[in-house]
């Protein structure tokens, strides 16, 4: 599958993201094209047109398309992952949680397709970052059995974990997130015990796990995905398993290698 030359989408009717949202349709089961966009800008899309036309031109001129061809190309053939499409989109630049914990970058993955939100500023190795750490949850999901809504907050913290892990194993530790050197070891252990291993097993309809995987209200920030990266860096540092036999593993046997509880 490629990935879309969604610039020319842009060009074409990036100030009426509805009619963007259109050419998605076909790629989510009973979604609306106003859905979609609601979905995406909550992840990380641009929101407004304003200003959206230089930065379409810049990221072109960037060849930041052409960048994403090469590194996801190299990625698929080292995981041996799924060939899906991929859509890349200019970031929200105006979100300042995105831009504090991401430099303005993320992204959003699905079993059959992955988008990229990106901006002109954004060096090569950051998007191969993002790419690194978005695929991952890519193929981890390809070897997942469980349906998507069967997900659990232990499953969400262990995709987020392994993405970044593959991010300090692949691309290099300095273009890992901010988020993974917040907390000490000791901290994120406390964390594991008080608010994640209580509610590991909610799904997205409670209405503590996003607070808990994002670190929401009064939870300490990013705190699932620092507890995610923290366990996943366990495993690794105990040589126990590898990044690419982790991905094979279920959360709950991840967190055995560990020496946590579960229970």
């Amino acid at each position: 599958m490629p990935v879309f030359r969604t610039d020319e989408w842009l060009i074409k009717a990036g100030e009426k993201p509805i009619e963007l949202c259109k050419k998605l349709a076909p790629y989510f089961h009973d979604a609306r094209p106003h859905e979609i966009f609601a979905h995406l800008t909550k992840h990380g899309m641009y929101r407004s047109a304003n200003g959206l036309k230089q930065v379409v031109k810049e990221m072109k001129e960037k060849r930041i398309w052409e960048d994403v061809v090469k590194i996801y190309a190299i990625l698929m053939k080292q995981w041996n992952g799924p060939d899906i499409p991929v859509f890349i989109f200019p970031a929200d630049w105006r979100n300042r949680k995105l831009l504090r914990e991401f430099n303005s970058k993320g992204g959003l993955a699905y079993r059959n397709k992955l988008f990229l939100f990106l901006l002109p500023h954004h060096t090569k190795k950051e998007i191969e970052a993002v790419i690194t750490h978005e695929y991952n949850h890519v193929c981890r999901l390809a070897k997942l059995t469980k349906k998507e809504e069967d997900y659990t907050l232990l499953d969400a913290i262990i995709l987020e974990g392994l993405a970044e892990n593959a991010v300090n194993e692949y691309v290099g530790a300095s273009y890992k997130a901010n988020w993974t050197t917040y907390y000490s070891e000791k901290q994120l252990e406390t964390f594991w015990q008080r608010y994640i291993l209580p509610y590991h097993s909610i799904h997205s309809t409670h209405p503590l796990y996003d607070r808990l995987l994002y670190g929401l209200n009064f939870y300490p920030k990013m705190l699932g995905y620092a507890v995610g990266y923290h366990l996943i860096n366990r495993c690794l540092q105990k040589k126990t398993a590898n990044l690419e036999k982790l991905m094979s593993l279920t959360s709950e046997q991840i967190v055995q290698l560990t020496d946590w509880d579960v229970s």
